[in-house]
């Protein structure tokens, strides 16, 4: 069963019927507008690729978190770190916050920010290999939105995701035997998260 949550520009949808017990238990696809960062397509169809899915939205929740706050010590210091990193795999960064996203399962993405847009360097090496003409090409590039919209989005995907689908996930995790995801912490993250939004850019323009 693939369940949804999509907001404006960003799409991530994730299968719960094929578990692997793996640290990248579920097979997730997430979009930005028509780009596929992780997931592939083959024959016509578009599949998706392992992920952690607790720690995918924990790393979109840290990306709005670090651009939200980008002259915050730490913030400066993970910038510096993550940008001679990325150019070692080839992206050519710009005078922005970074935040190096963790390879999910065959993608390599960077979340950047320099304060009114968002970009995202992606390199999905499952879409170097397909067939289907409309991605041909597109398995490496960068996708640029708004920042406001790009943390209107993580806030709403990442609120519909844990007050629908996380439960379902802990379920499946726990029969399993996995108990180590902490959905509390999630919750809170999101909470600081929203609270930082709207001290930038006030509550009252928030799109729904």
């Amino acid at each position: 069963m693939w369940v949804t949550v999509k907001g404006e520009h960003l799409t991530v949808k994730i299968d719960l019927d094929r578990y692997d017990p793996s640290p990248n238990p579920f097979l997730l696809i997430f979009t930005v507008d028509e780009h596929i960062l992780l997931g592939a397509c083959w024959k016509g169809k578009i599949d998706g690729d392992e992920s952690n899915v607790y720690g995918f939205f924990e790393s979109l929740l840290t990306a709005c978190y670090y651009f939200l706050q980008p002259e915050h010590p730490h913030v400066q210091e993970i910038t510096k770190f993550d940008k001679k990193n990325a150019r070692r795999y080839g992206f050519e960064l710009k005078d922005e916050v970074v935040v190096y996203q963790v390879p999910e399962g065959s993608s390599l993405y960077y979340f950047c920010s320099n304060g009114k847009t968002a970009r995202i360097y992606y390199h999905n090496e499952l879409l170097e290999f397909t067939n289907c003409p409309e991605f041909k090409g597109r398995h490496k590039g960068v996708v640029e939105l708004p920042l406001k919209e790009f943390v209107e989005d993580v806030l709403k995907i990442s609120r519909e995701f844990l007050e629908k689908y996380a439960p379902l996930i802990e379920e499946i995790l726990h029969k399993h035997g996995k108990w180590f995801d902490d959905y509390d912490f999630l919750q809170k993250f999101y909470r600081e998260v929203e609270e930082l939004y709207k001290k930038k850019f006030g509550s009252e323009n928030r799109r729904a």
